[in-house]
């Protein structure tokens, strides 16, 4: 029996999975076991999976069911498990060498269900484009007690566990009947909040993996504010179904205040959208697009401030060279130094 089962859905990976497949042989900790669950692809993912020889990866097709049923291919990827630790690895990341090594010994302490660590967001060069923290609040990021992390998974509702960094308790995992599936989601929200009133978290202050962000892939294809209203709409159920508990927990969520908290965030959300994905444009170099869309958040609020970084926007597109994320950035740590 191994101690890690791996388990990854792939759709028409042949861009990326070599270099995931390289990141999971590499690991300095190697008792693992890799279930990938082929989503039906067209191109030769399954051919350069199959050439690796390595007895370790199972592989399996199934016919395609997209991915509003991910949270089915995951459970079906879990079915075949057999280790105590479940880690999740997305089929164009990768890891860190010592990823496995770093987190499995947290999964020693009983109260444990769930660990992950800092990420870096790369581009399909796999050049930094962002980087994911930890929460500086101890508690929360830690989920110490349970259910602290809600403050910001519920409250909030952040999403700031990276799925490629993710090992989660096997039994647990079953115990709350798996991979949750919520509409509109992808499975690791639900998932990272239903393990929330479960026990403890423990956050490894290292980067754990690369979260790769490119032209096609699916987080940058599917709609923003449908993901963020679905988000809500699970919480809402999340909070009502887990009542009991969560009160139990010595957590209580007044229903209209968290209402209207979650309207001034959907407000704040909507606002800087385009601005926020203008900026992510110009980091994959997709000037045409970041100019349109920091036009949109420019119609709306043209400030002297503003009006600058449009125009860097639009000097970006005709130099090929993102001049806008340092200059907001410069902006950031002027004011910064203005507040000491």
């Amino acid at each position: 029996m191994p101690i890690v089962n791996i388990l990854t859905t792939a759709y028409n990976s042949r861009d990326y999975i070599r270099d995931t497949i390289s990141s999971v042989l590499n690991q300095t900790f190697q008792d693992w076991e890799w279930i990938i669950v082929d989503d039906g692809s067209t191109d030769d993912t399954a051919g350069i999976i199959k050439k690796t020889g390595d007895g370790r990866i199972r592989y399996f097709r199934q016919e395609r069911t997209g991915l509003q049923r991910l949270s089915y291919s995951y459970n079906k990827a879990l079915s075949y498990s057999r280790g105590k630790i479940i880690a999740m690895l997305d089929h164009d990341d990768l890891w860190t060498r010592n990823k496995l090594r770093l987190q499995v010994e947290a999964f020693d302490e009983e109260d444990v269900v769930l660990s992950y660590g800092e990420c870096s967001v790369i581009d399909h060069k796999k050049r930094q484009i962002s980087y994911m923290g930890l929460p500086k609040d101890p508690s929360i990021a830690n989920n110490n007690p349970a259910g602290a992390a809600l403050h910001e998974l519920l409250y909030n509702r952040h999403n700031f566990l990276a799925t490629s960094t993710v090992m989660v308790r096997r039994d647990t995992l079953q115990d709350i009947g798996g991979f949750q599936h919520a509409r509109g989601l992808f499975q690791d929200f639900p998932t990272w909040t239903r393990l929330s009133i479960e026990g403890n978290f423990i956050a490894v202050p290292h980067c754990l993996g690369y979260w790769r962000r490119y032209p096609l892939s699916s987080s940058l294809n599917t709609d923003p504010e449908s993901l963020f209203d679905a988000g809500i709409n699970f919480l809402r159920d999340f909070r009502s179904l887990n009542k009991d508990k969560l009160l139990h927990l010595g957590l209580h969520f007044d229903q209209d205040l968290l209402g209207k908290h979650w309207e001034d965030l959907r407000r704040e959300f909507t606002t800087y959208l385009p601005y926020n994905r203008a900026m992510l444009m110009l980091r994959l170099g997709r000037f045409d697009d970041a100019r349109v869309e920091f036009k949109k958040f420019f119609s709306q609020h043209s400030t002297i401030k503003n009006t600058l970084i449009y125009y860097s926007v639009i000097a970006s597109g005709l130099i090929k060279i993102d001049l806008a994320n340092p200059l907001s950035t410069l902006k950031s740590k002027a004011m910064n130094i203005l507040k000491t």
